[in-house]
């Protein structure tokens, strides 16, 4: 099973974008997508992490799903096979449908894969 890490905020390095500008409710509300992610899934809840401190580097092993704009700030395409954009707003309200879409698929041709 891939590690999913959920980019919502950035605590350290140059770049620092938060979700809402406290860092208490940033976490709650990550954990919270996370939680949401690994119930929808089936996942193990080791492989569904919070990401604080993103480099901005991308680990092809690892499937990112980062707030959209983090990701628009930081420079990375959309594109990326294992890059999922969430809206700030699915984040804010741990709405997960169309990540759950999008982490579905790209799981499902992991595992076909190998």
């Amino acid at each position: 099973m891939p590690e999913i890490k959920v980019i919502g905020d950035i605590l350290s390095g140059k770049f620092q974008p938060t979700l809402t500008g406290n860092t208490i409710v940033d976490a709650a509300l990550i954990d919270r997508f996370c939680q949401s992610l690994i119930t929808a899934l089936a996942l193990s809840p080791q492989s569904v992490q919070a990401e604080h401190h993103w480099n901005l580097e991308i680990d092809p092993a690892t499937i990112y799903v980062v707030d959209a704009h983090i990701l628009d700030a930081s420079g990375h395409e959309h594109r990326m096979a294992n890059v999922v954009a969430v809206s700030h707003t699915e984040l804010l309200r741990g709405q997960i449908g169309a990540t759950k879409r999008k982490l579905a698929t790209i799981l499902a041709a992991q595992s076909s894969a190998n």
